[in-house]
């Protein structure tokens, strides 16, 4: 006789307190589950494509100017959300995991795309970067205080990603050869950003209470800025490549 016990012991992942109080419908809790989930999927495989085309192309983009260094602001988004806002052992590993795969990108990028007169210089100032990044969060999470820390965790997150897209584009341009990039990169990538941004709006149509920040003006300019160098980038990605495959000829 089935009785759905696990079904039962299974908790939905990351219900804000505010939502909690006003006892949402499961469908609510599902949509935000599955789009919570898909977004940690895509984001695992788009640093997983970037170790494989890094590794075998020996470069990233913006690696001419040490460029990985920007990770150290996500490397201190991941260590340090993953401490404060998760609530399982389940969330806390699935934080700690993307954290790993950003760990295993930096290593990858350090190793392959630059010298050994740079390495241990860059991973220095990398270290400290993190450990900035961190205390800038708390910071900013002691100024502006909320519930599982959420408001900082939004702006930060998307401001983080405001700048990728656009560097992408640029190297790509400038460089005009599709070394360091590739397609499934930037489908992992915009498809991550769509669901992310889909979790907090998700929440902002069914609870706009709880969320108004979201559905800002700053906010929604902040997002159209980022999807526009990303809805882009193929285009120009294929004319890159056509062109370059041409030359070659």
């Amino acid at each position: 006789m089935s009785t759905f016990t696990p079904a039962h012991h299974t908790p939905h992942l990351i219900i804000q307190p505010a939502d909690a109080a006003l006892s949402p419908p499961e469908s609510y809790l599902f949509v935000q589950d599955g789009l919570i989930i898909a977004c940690g999927v895509l984001y695992a495989f788009c640093y997983i494509f970037c170790m494989i085309r890094t590794y075998s192309d020996r470069t990233y983009p913006s690696a001419s100017v040490q460029g990985i260094q920007f990770m150290s602001l996500t490397l201190a988004y991941e260590l340090y959300y993953a401490v404060v806002i998760t609530t399982t052992t389940f969330e806390l590993l699935a934080f700690l995991a993307w954290f790993l795969l950003d760990l295993g990108f930096v290593t990858v990028a350090i190793w392959r795309a630059h010298g050994n007169n740079d390495r241990w210089g860059i991973v220095r100032r990398m270290m400290s970067f993190v450990v900035a990044g961190v205390a800038v969060l708390k910071g900013l999470a002691m100024l502006w205080p909320d519930e599982r820390e959420q408001i900082t965790a939004y702006w930060t997150g998307i401001l983080l990603q405001l700048p990728i897209g656009w560097i992408c584009l640029w190297t790509l341009w400038k460089g005009r050869n599709t070394q360091g990039h590739s397609l499934e990169i930037w489908l992992m990538r915009y498809l991550g950003c769509c669901t992310a941004y889909g979790v907090f709006f998700w929440r902002y149509w069914n609870v706009p209470q709880n969320w108004s920040y979201v559905a800002s003006a700053w906010s929604v300019a902040v997002i159209v800025w980022t999807l526009l160098p990303e809805t882009v980038y193929p285009f120009v990605y294929i004319w890159v490549y056509r062109t370059s495959k041409v030359k070659g000829e």
